[in-house]
């Protein structure tokens, strides 16, 4: 009988116990507390350039070929839908640039630059590289 009172008392007091176990999380917030709002500035500025080729249509090859647009997985593609361009830099050099963003067109004509054609079969399958006006 004595058994049976504890067993029935432990049955009682476990959920109870389950209650201490719920600690709140310090990085989570509660909808109660309202919205909280991110604020992203920016630091410092940051320029990658990709080259110098001796063609546009060498660094639109690398381009085509590049770990942006084609990648290995898991950790690529970044992005397969990148238009790849080229642009002059410092005399008869070229740089690549691959970008999704329409108004990075705009960026590569103010350079002087072009939008890369792979396979152009008007020259003989060869890679190209227009003249973005």
């Amino acid at each position: 009988m004595a058994a049976a009172r504890a067993l029935a008392l432990l049955a009682m007091l476990a959920p109870a116990s389950a209650v201490l176990l719920r600690a709140s999380n310090g990085t989570a917030h509660s909808a109660a507390a309202g919205v909280e709002v991110m604020h992203l500035t920016q630091r410092q500025f940051m320029e990658v350039k990709l080259g110098p080729f001796p063609t546009a249509a060498e660094a639109c090859d690398y381009c085509f070929s590049s770990f942006t647009k084609e990648g290995v997985p898991p950790a690529g593609p970044v992005a397969p839908a990148c238009v790849c361009m080229a642009y002059p830099e410092g005399g008869s050099d070229y740089n690549m640039f691959c970008a999704t963003p329409v108004s990075a067109a705009g960026f590569v004509a103010e350079k002087g630059g072009c939008r890369c054609k792979a396979r152009d079969m008007e020259a003989m399958g060869k890679t190209t590289c227009e003249k973005i006006s």
